[in-house]
C-alpha cells in the first residue's frame, strides 16, 4: 500500500509539473496587452519575462523585434524556461542579456543596429572579474553577426551548441563546467564603427572543466592576424584566475595570430587536453600553454603554423606532458610581413626547462627542422589528399599511416568520428585512413 502511495505520489507531482508549464507565442503584428496565445499573440519579447516561468516555452514567429530582451526569471535544472524561434534564424533580434539562470535560448538571428551604444549578441555574464555568471543556460542554433562586442557569453554550466558567428569582434566566452560544441565562428572584425582598431578573439574560456568540440573558426584574413595577438582557444589567468581540466578536440581551425596560447602566469592551470585537431596558417606559433602542467598534444595536423607548433617554454610546462602522433606540415607556407618562416615542427627550451622534455614520440615533420627528441619522429612528406583546397586527410601510402603510437583510450576517433585504429596502428594527425 505505500509503495502504491508513493508511485501515484510521483506521478501526480509529473502531473502537475506539466500542468504548470506553459506555452506563450509573440509575433511582430500582435500585442502586449493580449493572452501570448497562438491565436493572440504578444508584440515584444520581453513581455513574457514577468510571466514566463520554469518549463514554460516562448514561441517567436518570424519578424524582426527591435529590443534587446532582459530576462530577469529563471527555470530549473530540469525544466528550463525556452525562448525560441519558431522557424530557424527567421526571428531577428537586438540580442538577449539573461540575468536568471537555467535560461535556453534557440534559433535566432542576432545582430545591432549602428546606432545603439551596447553591442553584445548573448550574454549570460562571466564568473570571475564581473562575477556575474549565470547558470545552465543552452545557447544554440542562433545566427549572431556583426556585432562589435562578444557573440556570445555564456556563464556557467552552459552549452554553446550549433551556432554561427559572423563579422564579430570576439567570438564566444565561456566559464566552469561548459560546452562549445559544432559551432562556426567566420571573420573577426579588427575595426570599430568609430573606425578604432580592435582586438578580436575568437573563443576565451576561464574555470574548469571545459570543452570544445567539433568547432570551425576561419575567415579571418592573415593580414589582419599579423597585427594582433589572437588565439582559436585562449585564457589569460593573471587576469581572470587559473584553469584546469579543459579538452580541446576535433576542432577545425583556419587563421589566427597563434592557435592557442594560454597564459599560466599564476603557476596554478594545470591539465590542458588537444587532440584531433586541424590548425591552419598562424603567424607566430602553434600551442604554447604556459606555465600550465598536464599539457596533453595528441593526433593533431598544424598546417604552416608560425615558427613553431608545438613549444615547451618552461620546466612547469613539460611536467607530465605529452606529444604524440601529431602531425606538422608546411605547405606552400608565406610567412606575413617580417614574422618567423617556419623553424622547428617541436620545441623544447632546454636551458629553461632543465633539461627535461615532454614524454614525445611519432610525430611527422615536413619543411621543418626535427630536433631529434624521439628516434620514433619522422622526417617525410606526408602525402595528403588535396591540400589545394584544404584536405589534408592521409592518401594511401603516406607515410603517416599505421605509424603511430598506439593510444588506447586517449583518442578512440579520429577528428571526423571513425573509429581509431583502422590498420595495424594508429594513423598519425587529426585523420584515420579508411580502410
Amino acid at each position: 500500500m505505500k509503495r502504491t502511495l508513493f508511485l501515484t505520489a510521483i506521478i501526480l507531482n509529473i502531473a502537475v509539473s506539466a500542468v504548470f508549464s506553459a506555452e506563450y507565442f509573440v509575433a511582430s503584428n500582435g500585442s502586449d496587452s493580449s493572452a501570448g496565445t497562438k491565436e493572440a499573440p504578444w508584440k515584444t519579447i520581453s513581455n513574457a519575462d514577468d510571466k514566463v516561468k520554469a518549463g514554460d516555452i516562448v514561441n517567436v514567429l518570424p519578424g524582426v523585434y527591435e529590443e534587446q530582451i532582459k530576462i530577469k526569471a529563471s527555470g530549473e535544472k530540469e525544466k528550463l524556461i525556452t525562448f525560441q524561434a519558431v522557424e530557424s534564424r527567421k526571428a531577428k533580434t537586438q540580442g538577449f542579456n539573461i540575468l536568471g539562470d537555467y535560461i535556453r535560448i534557440k534559433g535566432f538571428e542576432v545582430t545591432w543596429n549602428k546606432a545603439n551604444e551596447t553591442d553584445m549578441g548573448i550574454y549570460a555574464g562571466t564568473a570571475h572579474r564581473a562575477k556575474t555568471a549565470r547558470k545552465g543556460c543552452e545557447i544554440l542554433d542562433n545566427y549572431i553577426h556583426d556585432i562589435e562586442e562578444y557573440g556570445i557569453v555564456a556563464g556557467t554550466y552552459a552549452k554553446v551548441i550549433g551556432n554561427k558567428l559572423k563579422n564579430v569582434r570576439a567570438g564566444i566566452y565561456v566559464n566552469s563546467f561548459s560546452l562549445i560544441e559544432n559551432n562556426e565562428i567566420d571573420n573577426l572584425v579588427s575595426t570599430g564603427r568609430n573606425g578604432q582598431n580592435i582586438k578580436g578573439k575568437y573563443t576565451f574560456f576561464i574555470g574548469e572543466n571545459i570543452t570544445f568540440r567539433g568547432n570551425y573558426l576561419h575567415g579571418t584574413p592573415m593580414e589582419t592576424m599579423a597585427a594582433q595577438g589572437v588565439c582559436f582557444f585562449g585564457t589569460w589567468d593573471q587576469a581572470e584566475g587559473p584553469s584546469s581540466n579543459i579538452l580541446i578536440e576535433n576542432n577545425r581551425c583556419f587563421n589566427s595570430t597563434h592557435a592557442s596560447e594560454p597564459e599560466g602566469s599564476r603557476k596554478k592551470s594545470h591539465h590542458i587536453t588537444y587532440r584531433n585537431n586541424l590548425f591552419v596558417n598562424t603567424v607566430y606559433v602553434g600551442l604554447l600553454p604556459k606555465d600550465w602542467t598536464e599539457v596533453t598534444i595528441v593526433n593533431n595536423t598544424f598546417i604552416n603554423c608560425g615558427a613553431y607548433p608545438i613549444w615547451f617554454q618552461t620546466a612547469r610546462q613539460v611536467q607530465n606532458a605529452v606529444v604524440k602522433n601529431n602531425l606538422i606540415s608546411y605547405y606552400n607556407h608565406k610567412p606575413i610581413g617580417k614574422n618567423p618562416p617556419a623553424e622547428s615542427g617541436i620545441c623544447v627550451w632546454l636551458n629553461k626547462t632543465e633539461d627535461k622534455i615532454p614524454d614525445i614520440s611519432n610525430n611527422l615533420m615536413w619543411n621543418c627542422k626535427n630536433r631529434n627528441y624521439s628516434p620514433s619522429d619522422i622526417t617525410a612528406e606526408p602525402v595528403f589528399v588535396d591540400p589545394d583546397n584544404n584536405d589534408f586527410r592521409l592518401k594511401a601510402g603516406s607515410p603517416g599511416i599505421d605509424a603511430g603510437a598506439d593510444l588506447k583510450e586517449l583518442v578512440p576517433t579520429d577528428l571526423e568520428g571513425t573509429k581509431r585504429p583502422q590498420g595495424k596502428g594508429y594513423d598519425i594527425g587529426a585523420y584515420e585512413l579508411i580502410k
